[in-house]
């Protein structure tokens, strides 16, 4: 037993490590190359297989997509000056898939599958990458921690970190996403920078420089991961000038890891050079999505039924805690720490979408728990000086929150509590519930769905008000027609594009979160119409940009010359800033023309 003790972290990282890859593998899934992880991977069988990698041609994707449905819009794409399109993720989780890319295409290769980079051999190929990103994380955070705290105390941040925390999600179910491999290479660059202060050794400068130039490879915003490296053992004036002189005289081995840095990144600048002119190039192109530094959304991040971290998480407000401990034991250590975190933390919260899609608790933010488990070893050794029944009480506080991370994650799994929609009713409706039935789901918020669609079912949640209204009757125009009874009408003229324009500030719109907005009209195609539909456009405006876009047909059939009643309804998106323009008009698509009557906007605000 004493010679298992003095292994104890290294029982439980086996233990961990061996529930993850067992859990992990029993839960693939026929479509984990979707969504996000398409967006990463796509560069992958456009050039091994397509023989495309500067992405010319998107035909095999469409298809890919149509045939198994692996996303709903390709959301992926975007597009540059001249049209063409271009990969809105950078390459850095790519460099990651691209063995286990090649692992599953050989298998395929051999075992008879389709040799298409989608088949069942990738899928599993790329979960096996995920577990084995999973455990060189986990097999360095505790190399860290074992560095500043005892066995059992490391054991026990490892076992929060693992089942106490959101980490259980993206370590297992969606460990194909970013975090994963973010996570290990932050405890890579945590071990190596105090490896590198003890020996000053160029190898662990060269693995910190490569570390950061694949976060950022991955995520631009986490560059400022620098700041640890730079920061560490800086706690004073003294300790300030120490560190220049010390980067000083390893300039040379710092100007060599920059170089090797460069070579890394080369690919993409060399990528967005060729496609763009520019060797930096922002290709996620989204004015609805993007960071409002100006308007973080701190407490939702931290409080919300939707996401908050501490609702979904609340066993790391001990993390948070432990920066007071840190400080009083490990000064040298804690501004580093302490600075990355906090510019961390604010552009998490600066994001407009501060939910982060379909997430458990708040995704990104599991990036920082490298360093967050070494505040918690630091609170836990508080903790350990204390009395039996204040050690009694955290343990029961420790045990419950561990027990409602796994209750929630569970809840999460069988869609119980719902990734997008929960509500404070909902949420406290669903609490520590094993089903819910139509009553509860109706404390949901609104449903956004993914396909395109625009279904409003439920009208009795909404009070309806008149926006607009407009017989053409008081306008004078070369638009305005009169027929033989001497009602007027708007007739859209050959030359027009656009016509019927109608915008309004959102925040003009209505108080609440969203609207549906139901647009009405007579409309009239004149004889040997010919042209392509007219689309009935509606769409939200930010600084000149465009999201929200919807613009479907006006089905109506043109070889009928009589009036005919059109509506289309549409749900506002989510609103980056309630300043944000809704707008409408038809887009005539042709030179052929056609009569619009008794046009009108209602808006339908919800009641709750």
């Amino acid at each position: 037993m004493t010679k298992l003790f003095q292994k104890l972290s290294l029982v439980t990282l086996i233990c961990c490590c061996l529930f993850i890859s067992v859990y992990r593998i029993n839960t693939v899934d026929k479509k984990e190359i979707s969504w996000d992880i398409l967006g990463y991977y796509m560069c992958l069988p456009a050039t091994f297989i397509h023989h495309d990698p500067m992405l010319k041609d998107i035909t095999w994707l469409k298809e890919a997509n149509e045939k198994d449905d692996l996303s709903g819009t390709l959301y992926q794409i975007s597009s540059n000056d001249k049209g063409e399109p271009m990969y809105v993720f950078l390459f850095g989780m790519a460099l990651f898939f691209l063995p286990f890319f090649f692992l599953g295409h050989g298998i395929a290769g051999a075992s008879g599958y389709a040799m298409d980079g989608f088949s069942l051999p990738y899928q599993y190929a790329m979960v096996i990458g995920g577990i084995i990103y999973t455990i060189i994380g986990l097999i360095y955070l505790r190399k860290v921690l074992r560095h500043f705290f005892s066995e059992g105390i490391s054991s026990l941040v490892i076992i929060i970190v693992v089942f106490g925390t959101n980490y259980i999600h993206h370590l297992t179910l969606k460990n194909l996403e970013t975090v994963n491999v973010l996570f290990m290479l932050v405890c890579i660059i945590v071990w190596n920078t105090i490896q590198w202060h003890k020996d000053f050794k160029a190898k662990h400068l060269f693995t910190i420089g490569i570390s950061i130039t694949l976060m950022v490879l991955i995520k631009p915003s986490e560059a400022f991961i620098i700041i640890l490296p730079l920061f560490w053992n800086i706690f004073s004036f003294d300790s300030f000038k120490q560190k220049i002189v010390l980067l000083f005289s390893n300039k040379k081995i710092l100007l060599l890891t920059a170089a090797i840095c460069l070579v890394l990144v080369f690919p993409q600048l060399w990528y967005w050079h060729t496609k763009t002119g520019h060797y930096i190039y922002d290709s996620y192109i989204n004015p609805g999505v993007g960071l409002d530094l100006f308007s973080p959304h701190i407490l939702e991040v931290l409080f919300s039924y939707r996401k908050g971290w501490f609702v979904y998480t609340p066993v790391m407000i001990f993390s948070i805690v432990g920066f007071y401990f840190l400080y009083k034991n490990n000064k040298s250590i804690h501004y580093a720490i302490l600075f990355y975190f906090l510019i961390s933390f604010y552009i998490i919260c600066s994001w407009t979408y501060w939910y982060y899609g379909a997430a458990f608790s708040c995704r990104p933010v599991i990036t920082s728990y490298p360093l967050l488990a070494i505040c918690l070893g630091y609170f836990l050794l508080f903790i350990q000086k204390q009395s039996t029944v204040i050690k009694s009480i955290f343990t029961l506080v420790v045990i419950f929150f561990i027990f409602l991370n796994q209750f929630q994650w569970w809840q999460l799994k069988n869609y119980i509590l719902d990734p997008y929609r929960t509500t404070k009713d909902y949420y406290w409706a669903s609490f520590l519930k094993t089903s819910v039935d139509e009553n509860d789901r109706n404390l949901l918020s609104v449903n956004r769905d993914f396909t395109g669609q625009q279904k409003f079912e439920n009208k009795t949640k909404y009070k309806l008000f008149l926006l607009k209204q407009d017989t053409f009757d008081s306008i004078t125009s070369q638009n305005i027609q009169k027929d033989s009874a001497g009602n007027s009408y708007y007739k859209a003229l050959p030359e027009e594009e656009f016509c019927i324009t109608n915008q309004y500030p959102f925040k003009e719109l209505t108080e609440k979160d969203h609207v549906w907005i139901k647009v009405s009209m007579d409309i009239r195609f004149q004889p040997n119409f010919q042209e392509p539909l007219p689309c009935m456009v509606m769409t939200m405006e930010h600084k000149g940009g465009t999201y929200g876009y919807f613009a479907p047909d006006i089905a109506i059939d043109s070889t009928k010359k009589e009036w005919h009643r059109y509506e289309l309804e549409y749900l506002t998106p989510e609103i980056r800033n309630t300043k944000d323009v809704w707008k409408c008009y038809i887009w005539k698509r042709g030179k052929g023309s056609f009569d619009i009557d008794n046009f009108k906007i209602e808006i339908y605000e919800p009641n709750y």
